[in-house]
């Protein structure tokens, strides 16, 4: 087969799945969509602020001389949120870490269940992280360090991330049941 029949095929294949619709989420896609265009959206505006935040840190720093105290706070925070959210997208895109070389050696029937395992286990991690996250930016009752915002603020991204990661969880594990495509 040659580079074109290769490439050809390819872009293809590409074009099937944009006709569809992205179907890689099953029957309750819409709703993961929905979620995965919301995260994305707050991961590209936190990210370009981020930037943006540290230009003008540079440029109070290095051209007037007089160094802003809160942009290093500021975008910590960015980070953490950019960090959580996107590890929802990349959940959702089955972009995250894993061993599959064993797991796609399996008949059909055992990948389903050694699947379905793994997201149990991810699930119950999610299931800590909105309880355990709830919990914590409800308890905190001070400020930022030099932000003057409260610490629940950046604290319950926790949860709001463990939440996003726990309903598409869910969604795997309905989609696994159900035998549809990922």
């Amino acid at each position: 087969m040659t580079h074109k029949q290769v490439s050809g095929r390819a872009l293809q294949r590409e074009a099937e799945m944009s006709k569809m619709g992205n179907k890689k989420t099953g029957s309750n896609g819409n709703m993961l969509i929905a979620i995965e265009e919301i995260l994305v959206n707050a991961c590209a505006f936190m990210l370009a602020a981020m930037a943006l935040i540290t230009l003008i840190a540079v440029f109070y720093r290095y051209v007037l001389g007089n160094a802003l105290s809160w942009t290093e706070e500021l975008t910590r925070y960015l980070m953490i949120f950019v960090g959580l959210f996107g590890t929802a997208v990349a959940l959702r895109r089955g972009d995250h870490v894993g061993f599959t070389m064993i797991v796609e050696k399996l008949p059909p029937a055992w990948r389903r269940a050694a699947n379905i395992i793994s997201y149990v286990g991810v699930g119950i991690f999610c299931w800590i992280m909105v309880y355990n996250g709830f919990k914590w930016a409800s308890w905190t009752g001070t400020t930022a360090e030099i932000l003057p915002i409260p610490m629940w603020i950046p604290c319950s991204m926790v949860p709001v991330s463990g939440l996003a990661m726990l309903i598409i969880i869910a969604s795997k594990i309905w989609n696994e049941l159900r035998g549809e495509k990922k």
